[in-house]
């Protein structure tokens, strides 16, 4: 999969959508801990049908530590659950058919007392309103639930299993997540090198430049290290090995080498290269948002400083 989209990142949108959408989607891994009902009814229409998804589990409290940050309640009534609370920076809710939703359905136990349940658009009390960012694909929303009623068939997996869940999901997400940001990085580093190719400045084209060289040097190291990165710990969970550590070091790797090879871009381009006629600009842009989404770059330091000390 992070092959795959290595080179399905390579175009304009690539960040957020990968290969425009045209090879399927997938839906939130949690939903393989479903029955098999769920999985039928949810999941395979979702890669059959390439439908969108969504899984809400950021909160305005926060949202790199749900297991204290998590409010959304779920409340046991008769055959059916019913969900209150709130939900920020929910990707895609608007417009997604279903998605997953985390709450906490016993308050005493804390890590243990949060679950895991799906969540159809249209249901009563949900509502999802965009939230404008620099990005301009997978909009983020405002997610508000008001006595939402789910069946209780409804839940993914046991009562308080629900931030176990999460935990894979975000863990295994981070490597496909990090080739996204390998695969446009790579794009936007054959650009560069294209570009001081052609460009000549004082009768010597760019690419005779040392200061020029040394950055596009320095990229290409960077960029091949990164692919390591990220196979090693894609080939760990794949063995299904503990990769948390590795999906930390491939995230905040990633995610840091898409910034500084897209800067290095955008000033040999010059002009070029805050110029909307160019892609640059726009990975510019969303790159910034990388090192925040699927955890940021600080906290990801303190898990891999923590499994040294550990």
């Amino acid at each position: 999969m992070c092959v795959a989209l290595e080179e399905m990142s390579q175009h304009r949108m690539g960040l957020y959508n990968p290969g425009c959408g045209v090879f399927g989607r997938y839906p939130p891994p949690a939903i393989w801990a479903g029955s098999k009902e769920q999985i039928a009814k949810y999941a395979v229409p979702t890669i059959r049908d390439g439908l969108k998804t969504f899984f809400a589990i950021t909160e305005p409290s926060g949202g790199s530590d749900p297991a204290g940050a998590i409010q959304t309640r779920a409340e046991k009534r008769g055959d059916r659950w019913v969900l209150n609370g709130r939900k920020v920076f929910t990707s895609r809710a608007h417009d997604a058919p279903w998605g997953l939703v985390w709450a906490r359905t016993d308050k005493a136990k804390g890590r243990g007392g949060i679950s895991c349940f799906i969540l159809e658009r249209g249901t009563p009390g949900f509502t999802a309103k965009p939230i404008k960012v620099i990005r301009t694909s997978a909009i983020p929303n405002d997610v508000t639930l008001e006595d939402c009623e789910v069946p209780a068939e409804n839940l993914v997996g046991a009562e308080g299993q629900g931030l176990d869940l999460a935990f894979d999901l975000l863990v295994k997400n981070r490597f496909p997540y990090s080739a996204c940001n390998l695969g446009v990085a790579v794009a936007a580093h054959r650009m560069a090198i294209a570009h001081a190719k052609q460009r000549s400045t004082f009768g010597a084209p760019l690419s005779q430049r040392q200061a020029i060289q040394w950055m596009l040097a320095d990229a290409e190291v960077e960029l091949r290290a990164c692919r390591w990165i990220i196979w090693e710990g894609a080939w760990k969970a794949d063995r299904g090995e503990d990769a948390r550590v590795e999906a930390s070091i491939a995230k905040l790797y990633s995610s840091e080498v898409l910034g500084r090879v897209i800067d290095s871009a955008v000033q040999i381009h010059g002009a070029y290269g805050v110029s909307k006629e160019f892609p640059l600009e726009r990975w510019y842009r969303e790159a910034r948002v990388r090192r925040i989404g699927e955890g940021p770059s600080e906290v990801h330091r303190m898990v891999i400083a923590r499994s040294l000390f550990r």
